[in-house]
This record gives structure tokens, C-alpha cells and sequence, in this order.
């Protein structure tokens, strides 16, 4: 797209504000990627005549090459936001052989707000915009196969130096080493991304020293904007990530604030043997899953004993922690303490450590149910790395325990658009939306989740999970079989089964597999919260209200979330139900 419209506009009851790329309606604002909101644009400049898809490619991606699904899919966030359902649309119509047009009258705010901003690459920065980059997995040239982790850890690294600039939208790590090996060009990338540039680099090395060489390219045209060569000794390869995040920053003529330039002009030197544990660890901890994370925590901590003033060894052990609680790798009352002691040593080192400070809010709002620090904790994270999903992720949970729905997804919605192709963003957006009893919604977002990776288990079983509470009961058991079937060891496909059966009247088959987990838990951690909701659902007060309080001496992390999930309602009568609450410190009611 060339041309875009500054003016606000009105569409039914939805305020569209295309400079700060937000849609506000009655469920409250949400942020939109670049692409979208440039299609939205195009189709309320056409409004109210159609719009085929082939112009609006023309129209929004200009020359660039991009597959017929990017444009299905900025159609399918739109009417997402618009809360248009499948066969029902109120906002977007789709014509047959003719495209799209939207379907309300476009009412635009200010007449001599019509004058075009140029979108050139060549065009003088906004002072005013947030540019949006993309960090492509670095190339690793020098042939070490079995030292991949030295690229990658050095490419998440640089994203996160430059998510810490305020100025700047930096897409995920998740999302941007989706396209690792994957070969596509440029303009495809940030096309899928909805990004303005995209930055590649390539790492060299012989012996102890390293080189890298990083590019800035425009999207839309793949014109080369920067390019620039460091080389250094691997001791100090964290200091050479701070320049090239600074070079990056002037390059794009973004605004530093001085608490920025002091981070980037700082020289980090760690010993190589050091550094090396630190990006291994890196490398397992992206990876998820038990014994992964058991390697991460081996390798954080022979980095934080090479190196016991490295910071980042410090809150990667907390990550690390938290993560085999919140999965329910691990009962939370094991590795609290331990998590705790690693954020506190992060902090003494690194007080405006956004990562450590979202680590401290985990621990406050999902250990000790501390729920105002907690909240203080995420928003100066936030105010410090605007683009660090985790934490809105974290805030987000929060918001929807106090069932501030709105408000609540919108976080979860911001961390999408910051990162896409992020599966367990997807599926925990699907999770606000049964949260909030959108459960038709929930599912046609995890389908679209599913789109992305059908073999992604968890997904599934939140699949299963909405269309069980939307009362599609055969398709939900079907989806629970397909999710159990896939992965029979793992507790929360037995729990999602135990669930679905309960809210499809299923009872025997319920107990039969409440049974299983509640034997399970003499051997691993079983979550009592998984187990509570299941006797919930099938109106067995006494089990319920006694598993839930299993599930509040355990600290298990979801029974936060009792005072607002649809699957208590049977049990929220009862008695002894305020009881449940105040031990939460949260009592809610609906």
C-alpha cells in the first residue's frame, strides 16, 4: 500500500484509528498488526463496492509476493476483532468471485485528515510511529553443526536487546525462528509478520573470536536500508549484541531514552566457557517440556558458577522453575523457594531486568497469590521492554482472575499481534476467550491455532475443552480422543478427556478417569485443580469443594482462576464456596 489514511473512522459501533493501528469497540481496544490494519484501510477507502482479493494484495503488498493465506488470514484477525461469526458476518462480507467489502456504513472523522503519509522506504521516519522488526535466525557459516546453539542464543539475545527499546515493536522469538531454513524471501516474511523490517545476520568465527555481520531490510521492497561487520573476541560477544542493537536503533532513527543508551553502551564480558552454558541453556529452555528444561537448569547454573554476576543466568534458572510449575512438570511448592532465590539474586544485580521483574510478578501473583505486587511487577516490566510478550501474558492473567475481560485480552491480543506464529500465545488467547465465556470464539481461535500446527497437543485438548462448554459434545469428544490418542502419558489429556465426558453427561466415564489421575498423584504431580473442576461440572459438591481445597494447599496455579471458570458454576451455590475464594485472596463473584 502507498497511501495510508490517518483518519480515524467509525464502523457500527467499532473506532478505528488506523495511526495507532487500534480497533475499539464494546468489549474494549485491541492493536492490530501493520498488514491488517492496511486491509481495513483499503476496504473502507473501496466502502461500500467490493474489493477483490487480487487488489487488495495489489493495494496492500504492492509487488511483493505473498500466498493467497496471508490475506486469509488478516480477513480472519479482522473478524475476530469485529466478532463476526462463521456464516453469520456483520462487518465483513465475503462475495463470490468478487472479494470482500465491509458491510456497515465507513464513517470518517476528519475530512482533511485524506491527505496520504508516504510508505516508501525511502520516506523520513514518523516521530510519531511505532516501527515494528523482525530478527531472522542468524546464519551460522561456520560449518559446527553440533554448536547451533550458538547462533540461535545469539539471535534471541539481539531480539531482546531490541525489544528493550521503547520505541520499537519487536516480533517474538517464538515467531521469528518459525522461519528458520525455511528459504522465503524477504517481503514474505514480513508480509506473514506484518512487520516493516526485517533484520538478517550471519555469525563467523575462528578460535575465540566471533564475527558477525548484520542487514536491515525494508519489507515491502527487500531495499538493503543498513548493513554493517563486527568482529570480537567470544568473551565479549554481549557487548558486540549491544552495538548492533544500538547501530540497529540509529539506523531506524528510533528514540532512545537515556536509561536505553546507558543499557546499550554497556560492555558485558563474560568468559567464553560461561557464555557458551548460558546460550545452551537458551537453546533447552525455548524448547519447553521436562527434561529440557531439567538441561537448561544444568546449564544456567554452571554459567551462573562460571560467571556468578551474570544476571541473565540468574532469571534463567527462575524462568525455569516457574515454567516446570506452571506446565505441571512440578508440584509449585517444590521449586517456589528456588525460583524466588533466582529472581532475588537477578534483582540485586540487574534492577531494571524486565525479564527478572516479570519473573517476580509470576511469583507473587501464581506462589503466594500476592496479587498487587504482582500487578506493580508487570506494569514497570512492561513499561521497560514493551514488546516482552511473556509479561503481558502474565498481566493478562492476572486482569481476567479480577474478570477485567477486556482488558485482559486485549494484553493477550498485543502479545499475539507482537508475536503470530507464537502456538502457546494462540492457545492461551483461546483460554482468555473461555475465560470470558466467548466459547464459540475460543474455539474458532484455537481452530485457526490448529491451522497453523495440527499436531499441537495443547491446543487440542483447549479445543476440546471450548466446544465442550459451547455444547458441541461430539465434536469436543472427538477432539479429546484425537489429543489423548497423540499423547496418552500426558496428565492434561486425561483431565481434558475426564472434563469433556463430565460436560457431555458422561459421569461413569468421568469417575473412571478422575480415578486414574487421583491414583496418578501417589507417583507424579497431578494438578487436584484439573480434578476439582471435573466433580464440579458433574454437581459432586463434596468432591469438588474438597479437591479444590487440595488445590489451594498445593498451590496449584490455575485454581486462580475459580472465582471466574465456567466449569465451577454448578458448585458456586454452595456453602462453602466463599470459603474457596477467600483462600484464594481473591473473592469473586458472578
Amino acid at each position: 500500500m502507498t497511501k495510508r489514511h490517518l483518519a480515524k473512522f467509525d464502523l457500527a459501533e467499532f473506532r478505528v484509528d488506523p495511526a495507532c493501528r487500534t480497533i475499539a469497540g464494546p468489549r474494549g481496544a485491541s492493536c492490530v498488526e501493520p498488514r491488517v490494519m492496511d486491509v481495513l484501510i483499503a476496504l473502507a477507502l473501496r466502502a461500500p463496492k467490493p474489493m477483490s482479493r487480487e487488489d487488495l494484495i495489489d493495494q496492500v503488498w504492492g509487488s511483493a509476493f505473498v500466498t493467497d493465506g496471508v490475506l486469509t488470514r488478516c480477513i480472519s484477525i479482522l473478524r475476530e476483532r469485529f466478532g463476526d461469526e462463521r456464516g453469520r458476518p456483520r462487518v465483513i462480507e465475503t462475495l463470490a468471485k468478487h472479494g470482500y467489502r465491509l458491510m456497515p456504513t465507513v464513517t470518517f472523522i476528519e475530512d482533511e485528515a485524506l491527505a496520504p503519509v508516504p510508505a516508501t522506504a525511502s520516506a523520513p521516519m514518523d516521530a510519531h510511529r511505532t516501527i515494528t522488526v523482525a530478527v531472522l535466525p542468524f546464519v551460522d557459516l561456520r560449518g559446527h553443526a553440533a554448536d547451533d546453539h550458538l547462533a540461535d542464543g545469539l539471535t534471541e539475545l539481539l531480539i531482546a536487546n531490541l525489544a528493550g527499546i521503547a520505541s520499537l515493536r519487536v516480533v517474538a522469538r517464538t515467531s521469528s525462528m518459525a522461519y528458520k531454513g525455511t528459504g522465503k524471501r524477504v517481503r514474505e516474511i514480513a508480509g506473514e509478520l506484518g512487520v516493516d523490517y526485517v533484520i538478517e545476520g550471519s555469525l563467523l568465527g575462528a578460535g575465540t573470536r566471533v564475527q558477525v555481520v548484520a542487514q536491515l531490510i525494508e519489507g515491502g521492497s527487500e531495499m538493503h536500508a543498513w548493513t554493517q561487520t563486527w568482529t570480537r573476541a567470544m568473551r565479549d560477544a554481549l557487548t558486540l549484541l549491544n552495538e548492533v542493537a544500538r547501530a540497529v536503533a540509529n539506523a531506524l532513527s528510533a528514540r532512545l531514552r537515556p536509561a536505553e543508551n546507558l543499557r546499550l553502551a554497556r560492555r558485558i564480558a563474560i568468559d567464553e566457557t560461561a557464555l557458551r552454558h548460558y546460550l545452551k541453556g537458551r537453546y533447552f529452555w525455548a524448547q519447553r517440556g521436562p527434561d529440557p528444561l531439567g538441561k537448561a537448569i544444568a546449564e544456567f547454573a554452571a554459567c551462573a558458577r562460571a560467571a556468578p554476576d551474570f544476571a541473565p543466568a540468574h532469571v534463567g534458572l527462575a524462568d525455569s522453575q516457574i515454567l516446570l510449575a506452571m506446565y505441571g512438570f512440578a508440584a509449585p511448592l517444590t521449586v517456589a523457594d528456588r525460583a524466588r532465590a533466582h529472581v532475588a539474586d537477578t534483582l540485586a544485580l540487574d534492577p531494571d531486568s524486565a525479564e527478572a521483574l516479570t519473573a517476580d510478578g509470576a511469583i507473587r501473583l501464581f506462589f503466594d497469590w500476592d496479587f498487587e505486587p504482582a500487578e506493580r511487577s508487570f506494569s514497570r516490566a512492561l513499561a521497560l521492554n514493551p514488546s516482552y510478550t511473556t509479561a503481558y501474558l502474565a498481566y493478562g492473567d492476572l486482569l481476567m482472575m479480577r474478570a477485567e475481560f477486556d482488558r485482559g485480552l486485549g494484553m493477550m491480543r498485543d502479545a499475539v499481534a507482537l508475536s503470530p506464529l507464537d502456538l502457546g500465545l494462540n492457545m492461551n488467547l483461546g483460554d482468555f476467550l473461555i475465560f470470558a465465556r466467548r466459547f464459540d470464539e475460543a474455539a474458532r481461535h484455537l481452530e485457526h491455532t490448529l491451522e497453523i500446527a495440527p499436531g499441537f497437543v495443547p491446543g487440542r485438548l483447549r479445543l476440546a475443552e471450548a466446544l465442550a462448554l459451547a455444547g458441541r459434545h461430539d465434536m469436543a469428544l472427538a477432539q479429546a480422543e484425537i489429543a489423548f490418542a497423540e499423547a496418552p502419558s500426558l496428565p492434561r489429556a486425561r483431565e481434558t478427556r475426564a472434563l469433556v465426558f463430565a460436560i457431555a453427561g458422561r459421569r461413569d466415564e468421568a469417575r473412571q478417569e478422575l480415578a486414574v489421575l487421583a491414583a496418578a498423584r501417589r507417583e507424579r504431580y497431578v494438578s487436584a485443580w484439573e480434578i476439582a473442576r471435573a466433580y464440579a461440572v458433574m454437581a459432586d459438591a463434596d468432591a469438588a469443594i474438597e479437591w479444590l481445597s487440595e488445590a489451594i494447599a498445593e498451590r496449584a496455579p490455575m485454581t486462580l482462576f475459580a472465582g471466574i471458570h465456567a466449569t465451577l458454576d454448578p458448585v458456586r451455590d454452595d456453602g462453602r464456596f466463599p470459603t474457596i475464594l477467600r483462600g484464594i485472596g481473591l473473592p469473586l463473584a458472578r
